[in-house]
């Protein structure tokens, strides 16, 4: 609960500081909301010349698209820290947060604040919304809950994903180029696994689990995977949490001071 607490106060400085800009505050939220529109387009254009998608349609691809949006979103707006970890190490912030009588993690989390992030995860919400809506869908209550519970794990999942690899770059002295890499790989979360080799599938649900937040809950909600399928989703948010534990812990105990 302290952790929490501080890092709630940590986001609303950061907000207020931010808010305090007004210009720069409305162009961020309004970047975020246009950062998605050139992948909601090329979705619209692919769907014009193809009718579906190893079986699903364009709006049934637009949930797996708001789900990424949304999560990304949280990810960007409330936990910029877990970016570029290497450049915290030479610059010496990594240090600042050592001698501080304060949970690491949470002050990492806390850093920085980026209102782009609140544009693109309203964009998800949108997406999901909109495409629902499309569909002709009236969620009965059950999965109802089922769509908010996996927006959040799937953005404690993103999260954590980004803490992890950016770890590595500190745990490996400079390996920066990691979290880039693994960053890139969540496009393929945004079309259903069905049209990727088994090996790729069992990557993105567990190695790399961009599909458990996307693919998992939208399947069940769909219909197409028994609601016992979705087991996936809290298993993966677990193992990534203590995942990332491991992996920012041995990235402390190899870390050798500012610059290293």
């Amino acid at each position: 609960m302290r952790s929490i607490r501080i890092f709630t106060q940590m986001t609303k400085a950061n907000l207020k500081a931010l808010m305090s800009f007004k210009i720069d505050f409305l162009v961020s939220f309004f970047a975020g909301l246009l950062s998605q529109t050139i992948g909601i387009l090329f979705l619209s254009v692919l769907f014009m010349n193809i009718p579906s998608v190893a079986g699903w349609n364009v709006y049934q691809i637009g949930i797996l698209y708001g789900y990424i949006f949304f999560a990304e979103g949280i990810l960007t707006l409330s936990f910029q820290g877990t970016f570029g970890l290497t450049n915290q190490v030479r610059n010496g912030t990594l240090d600042q947060y050592l001698l501080r009588p304060l949970p690491i993690s949470t002050q990492i989390y806390g850093q920085r604040t980026n209102l782009a992030g609140l544009g693109t995860s309203m964009t998800g919400l949108t997406v999901i919304v909109y495409s629902i809506l499309k569909l002709d869908m009236v969620l009965p209550i059950w999965k109802f809950i089922l769509l908010i519970v996996s927006l959040i794990l799937g953005a404690v999942i993103r999260v954590n994903i980004n803490f992890a690899f950016n770890s590595i770059s500190v745990w490996l002295e400079g390996a920066s180029g990691i979290g880039g890499t693994v960053y890139s790989l969540q496009e393929l979360a945004k079309y259903p696994i069905d049209i990727y080799p088994r090996a790729f599938q069992v990557m993105l649900l567990s190695l790399f689990p961009f599909a458990a937040i996307s693919y998992v809950p939208t399947a069940v909600i769909l219909d197409k995977k028994e609601s016992l399928f979705f087991i996936i989703l809290p298993i993966v948010t677990v193992v990534i949490v203590i995942l990332r534990k491991i992996i920012f812990g041995l990235a402390l105990k190899a870390y050798e001071g500012a610059g290293n």
